[in-house]
């Protein structure tokens, strides 16, 4: 998330940025290019409501230019479904040759050959795909679209025969919830059967409704008999770092508490800031500015990319606001984030308690 190596290299300027609530640099950037979707998956409301256009390809590409000058390291763009934009490819070179990692999360259902191959050949690096079950049946039932486990195998197939031609990483994201858990024993086998590198298991959101949500059985199912089958299989194959990976909603009884509650940080921010309003941001289709995803809908816009630069906007009196509330206890959408946590471990060890 945070390119560990300019924050070592520049720790002390990093710790002073924190103290003083001040700006550091937007060194991951996530962009959601696109609201629609062409699937209509169960737990989205992507595909279910219709807004206004996208940030144009010209004002994207400027930020680009804008985001390297500032420091980014990391583009990863998603959606709704990303590739509902046919300038994907221009955006990925312009980036690559701004000396961005460019990671995408897609269905790849849109995927054909060329676009794959002129993908890899422009500088993705990385590709998440959404899969939400090794079984066929539950996976198209989640994303409401006959034909789209085949689709989605396929466009696999093609990124990993033109891996060779790029550093291309391919890991494989799945939405945990009510509906699949228990089908997702032999994830790690289909996993390594497309040539993916990784899994990464996501709890479902508690926006998702009770209908999609674990209760307290589900997940006691599914942390005795199938989180430890996934754990030891993907650590064998080499698809995920620690078991702790393959127990999204917590293993012990007090984060099974929280993670029934939808607050899968499991009491980190409590006593410890999230490093974010520092060194990351989201930019919506519609070009508003976030902190990340988990702000997006509880936090009001911090600007607008089509009306000022995104520089007056990661200097502006709004997101200095974020940075002074998020010292500990941090923002109520971080008790519901589980995604940098490891990253803002090791850089509170680094810079210190303050």
């Amino acid at each position: 998330m945070y390119s560990p190596e300019t924050i070592t290299n520049e720790k002390e300027d990093f710790k002073q940025a924190v103290l003083n609530a001040r700006p550091y640099k937007p060194l991951y950037v996530k962009f959601k290019v696109f609201y629609g979707c062409n699937l209509k998956c169960e737990m989205c409301n992507h595909w279910r409501e219709t807004r206004e256009p996208p940030v144009s390809a010209d004002r994207f590409k400027e930020v680009i230019t804008e985001l390297a000058e500032m420091g980014t390291k990391k583009i990863h763009i998603s959606g709704g479904e990303p590739m509902l934009r046919p300038q994907i490819p221009d955006f990925v070179e312009l980036a690559t040759s701004l000396g961005n990692n460019f990671p995408m999360t897609t269905t790849v259902t849109l995927t054909k050959k060329q676009k794959a191959k002129r993908l890899v050949e422009a500088g993705l690096r990385g590709v998440n795909i959404s899969i939400d079950s090794p079984i066929r049946k539950m996976h198209e039932k989640i994303r409401g679209v006959e034909g789209a486990f085949k689709a989605t195998s396929k466009a696999v197939e093609l990124f990993r025969r033109y891996k060779h031609k790029g550093k291309l990483t391919i890991r494989i994201n799945t939405v945990v919830s009510r509906t699949n858990y228990e089908t997702l024993a032999t994830l790690p086998d289909l996993a390594h059967q497309l040539g993916a590198d990784g899994i990464n298991l996501i709890p479902v959101d508690d926006h998702c409704g009770e209908i999609l949500s674990m209760r307290k059985k589900d997940i006691a199912k599914f942390n005795e008999e199938i989180a430890p089958r996934i754990a030891e299989r993907a650590l064998e194959l080499g698809l995920i770092v620690s078991d702790e990976d393959a127990f999204p909603f917590g293993r012990d009884e007090s984060e099974v508490r929280l993670g029934r509650a939808g607050r899968y940080a499991f009491g980190f921010y409590e006593k410890h800031p999230c490093y974010a309003p520092w060194s990351h941001t989201l930019i919506d289709f519609n070009g508003n500015v976030y902190v990340c995803c988990m702000t997006r809908e509880k936090i009001p816009p911090l600007g607008n990319i089509i009306n000022n630069s995104f520089k007056e906007v990661w200097e502006g009196a709004a997101y200095r606001q974020v940075r002074l509330k998020m010292h500990p206890p941090s923002l109520k959408p971080c008790q519901r984030c589980d995604d940098f946590i490891e990253q803002n471990k090791n850089i509170w060890e680094m810079i210190g308690p303050y």
